[in-house]
């Protein structure tokens, strides 16, 4: 029995490893995007963190200060990150600890559903087959940037812990059944409240003795208090719920039913980009097939409860446009936080998973090749690997290493650029100080005051900023424009600010003030208050060409230029996340010499390469990121950037 469980665990750890290549290599530095998987990092990073040092403050993280609350202004993913904790106590970083959480819940929920599969059918390889379908669901690759959708084992954990408490009321089952129930609601708010409504209903069905099960689930719910409890104080204190507006534009309408991800490979003309990528709910018509066959089966009760969450799945995910969940969004707690009824379809793919393994375990009596066949036919239709993972920085930068190493009270950093908070809030896992900048579900009215005056450069920010206790103000001089620069100027004039340091970051560097504290400047500080780069220590660089999602034409044209104080010895361009690498061809650049005049090392800044198709072997979607050598040998990563060829 032990081996067989190790064994399954074995093979969805393998298949998860293949079906998200070339994550596995990549784990310190791959994401799908620079967005919501840089905040769900820091939300897994929060919560190891402050599980040590703050417990009793787990919910006041330190984004969006001073407000309060503020991790529960998303998922608190506290039932994932316990997981990872040993691997942050052995010292990996907050990517690689999330990335390990993306392989695991892939592997997890394959493992999950198979325990579902082999407990209602009694044959193994039906559990692999549901487990396949179910862990690599075309809705998991369209939730990549979500790391509580990616993780989807609780939901059929949870429904076989019932299922095998039915057949066998015992005590240990019982406790079985409430543990699955916890780390359900520990690991994702959606699943707690969707896995709870279609378990009530399964209970219904199956009707098992309640007083053991009712008791676990008590101590279950009296632990997921503390982690609620937040929910509720910020929906009073801020009035955080969504309006109706906003959860109808998420409600899917029948048709988004046959809409595939972007990232499946093999329903190319089912993709429809002007659908929101969270409506993309097809399943795959093979799991739709054997749906059908198992009709047919005699496993009656299973059949019933697969077409139950089928429906309910279903309905919720039509959201607003039906009575089901207009009446939990009107009368139900927590159902108005939720901004998108079409997640509900994760309940639609237990129910799914659940008729796949008795199609199966049915049509394998007969043939006893069907089960490969169809293990491979699965892979083949769900296949989205390769994916093109943006690469994101792996190096701390210099600024915040100072705010690890002083711990000032609190901080801004400046512009505040909304694209930009999500670096920012990831950055801050480097030093977990007070920051006014944030990004969430929800922002809290004390951010968007805030946001609005930094957005127009307000004299009254720095008189806010030392009301609230703001004690330092980093600036990101690279994407700080004329208006900012003239603010900055006109509030050290008035003695509200005093330059500190300068750090090397980007071209134009990060600056570092404090609120009052006596007048202080420097030749660097005025050139950079005009607009004028400045020397940075360590060896940076620009890509102009192409830009962040830009479509290439057929004759591709790269373009750009680098600068180190010891020379650029090579730059090469990376495609395929790093795995393909192409060298530019170096060239002068006078006026660029002239420009940045502390590099006289560097004699050739500019680089370029053409291209009059795509390259062979790089992907149609795939990433490009500038590799300088300097002339010492070390090896600097400019931003990556993802692109499309033809």
């Amino acid at each position: 029995m032990a081996r067989q469980h190790a064994a399954a665990a074995a093979l969805f750890i393998f298949l998860a490893i293949a079906m998200t290549w070339p994550l596995a290599p990549n784990l310190n530095r791959a994401v799908d995007g620079a967005s919501d998987p840089l905040l769900n990092s820091w939300i897994l990073d929060w919560d190891w963190y402050a599980a040590f040092h703050r417990p009793l403050s787990l919910f006041n993280a330190n984004i969006f200060y001073p407000a309060h609350y503020s991790l529960a202004y998303s998922e608190n993913l506290f039932g994932i990150a316990i997981f990872l904790f040993p691997f942050r106590a052995a010292g990996v970083s907050p990517i690689t600890a999330h990335n390990v959480a993306m392989l695991g819940g892939f592997a997890f929920s394959g493992y999950a559903a198979w325990l579902l599969g082999r407990l209602i059918t009694g044959n193994g390889l039906a559990g692999i087959i549901a487990g396949i379908f179910y862990a690599f669901v075309p809705f998991r690759f369209t939730h990549l940037p979500h790391v509580q959708h990616v993780q989807g084992g609780t939901l059929p954990l949870l429904l076989a812990a019932l299922l095998s408490y039915a057949r066998s009321p015992t005590w240990t089952r019982a406790a079985l059944f409430g543990a699955a129930f916890l780390f359900n609601g520990l690991a994702n708010i959606h699943y707690l409240l969707f896995g709870s409504i279609a378990i009530g209903v399964t209970i219904l069905i199956v009707g098992p003795s309640l007083a053991r099960i009712a008791i676990w689930v008590g101590v279950a719910a009296l632990i997921l208090i503390p982690f609620l409890y937040p929910y509720w104080a910020v929906a009073k204190m801020y009035g955080m719920q969504r309006s109706w507006q906003e959860t109808m534009s998420f409600s899917a309408r029948p048709g988004d039913w046959i809409v595939s991800s972007v990232n499946n490979r093999f329903y190319t003309p089912l993709h429809d980009s002007k659908v929101n990528p969270e409506l993309w709910l097809f399943p795959g018509a093979l799991a739709i097939v054997l749906a059908a066959v198992a009709i047919v089966s005699r496993e009656r009760q299973s059949v019933l409860i697969a077409l139950t969450w089928i429906t309910i799945g279903f309905l919720g995910s039509l959201g607003l446009h039906t009575f089901f969940h207009r009446f939990l969004f009107t009368y139900v707690p927590g159902f108005r936080a939720i901004r998108v009824p079409a997640r509900w379809a994760v309940i639609v793919y237990v129910g799914l998973a659940m008729l796949v393994a008795l199609a199966t375990a049915m049509l394998a009596r007969r043939r006893v090749w069907i089960a490969p066949a169809l293990a491979a036919a699965f892979l083949i239709e769900l296949r989205a690997a390769p994916i093109a993972w943006y690469m994101a920085p792996t190096t701390v930068p210099p600024v915040e290493r100072w705010i690890a190493a002083v711990s000032p009270r609190a901080l801004i950093e400046l512009p505040m650029i909304a694209d930009r908070e999500y670096k920012i809030v990831f950055a801050s896992t480097a030093h977990h100080r007070p920051i006014v900048n944030g990004v969430s579900g929800f922002t809290p009215s004390e951010y968007q005051r805030m946001a609005a005056m930094a957005g127009s450069w307000s004299e009254l920010l720095t008189g806010e900023l030392a009301r609230i206790g703001v004690s330092h103000i980093i600036v990101h001089a690279d994407v700080m424009d004329a208006s900012g620069r003239a603010w900055l100027a006109r509030a050290l004039a008035r003695h509200e600010i005093s330059f500190v340091q300068r750090f090397d970051g980007g071209l134009f560097g990060d600056w570092l003030f404090t609120m009052g504290g006596p007048p202080r400047t420097s030749p660097e500080l005025d050139a950079m208050l005009r607009g004028e780069p400045t020397y940075s220590a360590t060896t940076t660089g620009l890509l102009h060409n192409p830009q962040w999602g830009e479509r290439l034409t057929n004759r591709a044209f790269f373009s750009g230029f680098a600068f180190s104080p010891y020379g650029v010895r090579k730059v090469n361009l990376l495609f395929n996340c790093g795995q393909i690498r192409i060298p530019t061809y170096p060239a002068k650049d006078a006026a660029l010499s002239r420009q940045y005049p502390w590099y006289s090392a560097t004699t050739t800044p500019r680089f370029f390469a053409a291209f009059s198709k795509r390259p062979p072997g790089v992907w149609q979607r795939t990433d490009v990121q500038v590799e300088i050598i300097n002339g010492r040998g070390d090896r600097t990563l400019l931003d990556d950037l993802p692109i499309e060829w033809p």
